[in-house]
């Protein structure tokens, strides 16, 4: 069985109504603009990014910019106003075990800025739930060593204070910490406990299983990717939204002799895509000096002489940060792509689609891409009608926004690679203009 995963997002936006959103290995975002696609990219960063935390989550780490309270939560005209709280969070089914999780994360208003006020975090056997208003925190924590063991519970801060006393400091505590992944050393390390021996049983049957988390590390692209220089000249290898790493990445691989296995899968699907693209034949960094940090550039072949990377256009920049940093991902990882088809000939947005289907065949990583390019889309259709990737494996989720509030429709694909169960309204621009060319 694969694994399941679902984003659940409300009272976002224009995410209205509460919506659980399923997600595969391929999952292509389209829709006509503001219609959503960018602010579930931005929430999926937040809630599925293994090393944000739910007490100060990243709505306006690059490439993203929700904003504040005001620009975040759903606002209705008229009596109804802008909603009080908004909420984000997934659920994740383990494949091959019996590991199922769900998180929810609320979060209301304090000067101007969103502040978490309530999270729940369900794994099989335990339950976590945290309270904070007015600064004051309460929740509870309840676990069970074994499916056959008796539910113990804890009563965190409130009015019940049975088994421990409440840290004056938690509040502060909790706004510096990574609170999904260590809220159960959390608890036990600023808690004193009135009964010793809960704080040893705690210790040895929940502070030693971690919280199961989706991805191992998470990437978003920005929309549009760095200019290209004719000469580099400073060393940055610090992931960059914008590719600003690409660069010096391709510099040092390039020039490995032997090449590593890391250099080998950047040669190779670099090769790959430039001859599927037409974009290019060869890749090469021209060294400016004999010294490691000495100034560099990067060669294109395209048949003729070698030309600066300045003097190809955008096209083969902008797709470069796209495909080195998705070839050198972890197993588990989560790519959030914004638009990588930009600058592209229609041939090498198709590309793009065979390249994203032969990575998400491997089954390793999973890949968000919101995309204008039905060249894309139709490519990655083809790639399953050839039996790469599985059907099951491709979601397509059409964005639809007719007045103010989004709809998000999980669109699958058979084994020939056709749409099932599209809404009426996917695609219709297309058919209209096709009939205005007809008439």
């Amino acid at each position: 069985m694969k694994s399941k995963l679902k984003l659940q997002i409300e009272h976002i936006r224009s995410f209205a109504s509460e919506q659980s959103i399923p997600i595969r290995p391929i999952t292509l975002l389209v829709g006509e603009n503001s219609s959503g696609k960018s602010t579930f990219l931005a929430i999926a960063s937040c809630v599925l990014n293994p090393e944000a935390s739910p007490v100060k989550p990243p709505f306006n780490e690059p490439p993203y910019g929700l904003g504040n309270y005001e620009t975040i939560a759903t606002y209705k005209a008229g009596r109804y106003g802008r909603n009080d709280s908004f909420s984000m969070g997934f659920e994740f089914e383990k494949s091959r075990s019996l590991t199922k999780r769900k998180v929810t994360a609320t979060y209301c208003q304090e000067n101007g800025q969103p502040i978490l006020a309530r999270y729940q975090d369900e794994e099989m056997n335990r339950q976590f739930t945290l309270n904070i208003k007015d600064r004051i925190v309460s929740g509870s924590l309840t676990f069970s060593p074994t499916q056959n063991s008796p539910v113990e519970r804890i009563d965190i801060g409130g009015e019940k204070q049975k088994d421990l006393v409440l840290n004056d400091h938690l509040y502060d505590f909790l706004q510096f910490a990574d609170l999904r992944r260590t809220y159960f050393p959390l608890i036990i390390r600023e808690m004193q406990f009135q009964r010793p021996e809960l704080r040893n049983k705690l210790l040895h049957t929940v502070m030693f299983k971690p919280p199961v988390e989706p991805f191992t590390e998470t990437f978003s692209f920005a929309p549009i990717r760095t200019k290209p220089k004719r000469t580099y000249d400073e060393s940055k290898e610090d992931y960059s939204p914008e590719g600003e790493h690409i660069p010096s990445l391709l510099a040092r691989y390039l020039s490995e002799q032997p090449l590593s296995q890391a250099a080998q899968l950047v040669v190779d699907a670099l090769h790959e895509f430039g001859q599927d693209s037409g974009l290019f034949r060869q890749l090469e960094v021209k060294k400016l000096g004999k010294g490691p940090a000495d100034p560099f550039q990067i060669q294109v072949g395209t048949g003729g002489p070698k030309a600066n990377l300045v003097d190809v256009g955008y096209g083969i920049s902008q797709a470069m940060p796209v495909i080195v940093q998705s070839v050198l991902r972890q197993k588990r990882s989560l790519l959030l792509i914004q638009q990588p088809e930009v600058h592209l000939h229609p041939r090498a947005q198709a590309a793009l689609g065979t390249f994203f289907a032969k990575l998400a065949a491997k089954g390793d990583s999973t890949y968000i891409i919101e995309t204008h390019s039905d060249h894309l889309v139709d490519r990655i259709r083809q790639e399953v009608a050839n039996g790469v990737p599985k059907p099951q494996d491709v979601q397509i989720l059409f964005f639809g926004r007719p007045k103010l509030e989004t709809t998000v429709y999980p669109i699958s694909l058979d084994e020939m690679g056709n749409v099932l169960d599209a809404p009426e309204q996917y695609r219709r621009f297309f058919l209209e203009e096709e009939m205005r060319l007809f008439t």
